[in-house]
């Protein structure tokens, strides 16, 4: 083997080479190899003429990679121009179809829950109907994960007496796959699902949270805690995609922290956030405010809430709008709603300004009638000892006033009115002092005087007759008004008590309502014993006190002791 050298780039290659290491030049373009040797004589002609031009590389695979890119890029973008499998393209149909919805859920999956006439079924991406609203409105249901959507599960009567309520999965054609003894929470306060509050939960890395055991009775069967078996023995636990209980932590809260529900969106969660707020009067102000969940495919679901926050004489006044936006920014909201919201958002501002002007004229008439007739504590029988020894006493009633002295023998009555905190009977009684501070009734000099329930008889015939009648018929109507408030009372009471007992025997008590309903009942029987003192019927307090003593007693065993 000899060395040449290479005509196109003048570099040292072997005579047995087929091309030029150093610049690819092949060896049927070198012409004929002479070996180097010093006696051998190069060729003079030019190098141009000598071998012919060498051809441009072609970097085949360079340009596959980027055909290949270009493709890529194309297909992406008809993807997202026209539409997915999980796009959300938002058109007048799907507008149109939205509007026969109470409530709406995020997309996943391609599905979405809607709710409509207390029913909850689901919709796809172009607003049809698939899953028919079919499933209980006692939880959302949740959204579908894995290929499966969690609903309440009622289809059995026996089910319906229930505490907490069984649940199941369906597939996306709204057929149960997976049954069997998987539960919610019993909703008892303070516990992690509440009716409404949550929805109901969805698959994640082919594992679900429920519980496991029906509760027919909160009440306790002879248990140390005072619960009932069940609920005690009624545990989360993880499920498999079979429906089997798979091997899991016994830690509720880290099941409940990997496998809890999805983002609830509102108006499950009751009250928003607000973003924004407009003032009715003084400083009070409506709030307004939208929340956004997102879907997995890039859209959003917003709810958009109009509330007077705390409920200002009277009712929350909430309206409610949801809708759906896609990736570009396109909306379902239709400019009838937008209309029915400010048109909303404008009578609640003038209603609550009307309702808080009447409040203030109310406020004005009632101090107008404070500074005629004074407070309400005022109102009643008052005693004083004289320096003789003889008592006196004195009965404010509504602007009548009677001061008797000497046990009857002395009587006087007539109209008074309250001059800042002097009590007035003009020429035909003394004058009193009225103590705010210490809401009593003094005499003139400021000597305190004692209430009493005790207002003496008239001595004689002629007199006491016409006294006695104005005192007994004083006396008459006030035991009268008691006896009506007494009765107001218990017609509430047992309208209360009935409507607790409803929602409690569908297994939907709120709560917060049954919040509501203890404080509310239990204030009922405060007012009672208080007006049973007044009409000095002992018995009668002793029957109210032993029926608020029960009633604490059903509160308890809700899980809302005292």
């Amino acid at each position: 083997m000899a060395l040449t050298t290479c005509k196109e780039c003048g570099g040292k290659m072997s005579d047995r080479a087929t091309e030029c290491p150093h610049c690819g030049c092949p060896r049927e373009f070198q012409g004929e190899i002479q070996p180097k040797d010093n006696s051998s004589t190069q060729s003079q002609e030019p190098l141009s003429e000598q071998i012919q031009p060498n051809p441009k590389k072609t970097h085949k695979g360079l340009w596959i990679s980027i055909a290949a890119i270009l493709v890529i890029a194309l297909c992406a973008g008809a993807f997202l121009l026209f539409g997915g499998t999980s796009t959300l393209k938002i058109t007048p149909e799907l507008t149109k179809a939205l509007q026969r919805y109470d409530q709406i859920d995020a997309f996943s999956e391609g599905m979405a829950a809607v709710r409509r006439d207390g029913k909850w079924g689901y919709i796809n991406l172009k607003g049809e109907e698939v899953i028919p609203c079919q499933f209980s409105d006692a939880f959302p249901p949740g959204q579908f994960s894995e290929g499966l959507a969690c609903v309440v599960d009622d289809r059995s009567e026996e089910d319906n007496k229930l505490w907490n309520k069984r649940v199941g999965f369906i597939n996306k054609k709204g057929e149960f796959v997976i049954t069997g003894d998987y539960f919610t929470e019993a909703p008892t306060l303070g516990t992690v699902w509440e009716d409404e509050n949550h929805k109901l939960p969805s698959f994640k890395d082919g594992k679900c949270a429920v519980w496991n055991t029906a509760v027919f009775s909160l009440e306790g069967d002879g248990t140390e805690s005072g619960w009932s078996k069940e609920y005690e023995a009624n545990k989360i636990v993880l499920i498999d995609s079979n429906g089997k209980i798979s091997e899991s932590t016994d830690s509720t809260a880290y099941q409940l922290t990997n496998y809890h529900p999805y983002v609830i969106p509102t108006p499950y969660k009751g009250v928003l956030t607000p973003t924004e707020t407009k003032v009715a009067f003084d400083d009070y102000a409506v709030n307004i405010a939208r929340d956004t969940v997102e879907c997995d495919n890039g859209a959003k679901v917003v709810t958009w809430q109009i509330i007077d926050p705390i409920g200002m004489y009277g009712g929350a006044y909430e309206k409610t709008c949801q809708y759906y936006i896609d990736q570009y920014g396109n909306s379902t909201l239709t400019p009838e709603q937008e209309k029915s919201m400010e048109q909303h958002l404008n009578g609640l501002m003038a209603s609550l300004l009307e309702k808080h002007n009447e409040q203030l004229r109310r406020e004005a008439e009632e101090q107008e009638r404070l500074r005629s007739v004074g407070p309400d504590w005022l109102q009643g029988i008052w005693e004083y000892t004289l320096n003789t020894g003889d008592k006196m006493y004195v009965k404010i009633d509504n602007g009548t006033m009677t001061v008797d002295l000497n046990n009857g023998y002395l009587r006087q009555e007539c109209s008074y009115v309250c001059n800042g905190d002097i009590i007035d009977g003009g020429d035909k009684a003394p004058k009193f002092r009225i103590d705010s501070e210490k809401e009593i009734l003094t005499t003139f000099d400021g000597n305190p005087m004692t209430k009493t329930i005790f207002f003496p008889l008239p001595a004689d015939s002629n007199h006491s007759q016409s006294s006695y009648n104005t005192s007994s018929r004083t006396t008459s109507n006030k035991e009268e008004r008691y006896k009506k408030r007494l009765r107001e009372l218990t017609d509430e009471h047992n309208k209360l008590l009935s409507e607790m007992r409803t929602y409690r025997s569908r297994g939907q008590l709120d709560p917060m309502n049954a919040m509501w309903y203890k404080q509310r009942m239990l204030s009922i029987k405060d007012e009672q014993i208080d007006l049973a003192r007044q009409l000095g019927d002992d018995y009668l307090v002793h029957q109210y006190q032993t029926k608020q003593e029960q009633l604490e007693l059903i509160f308890r065993s809700l899980g809302m002791g005292l």
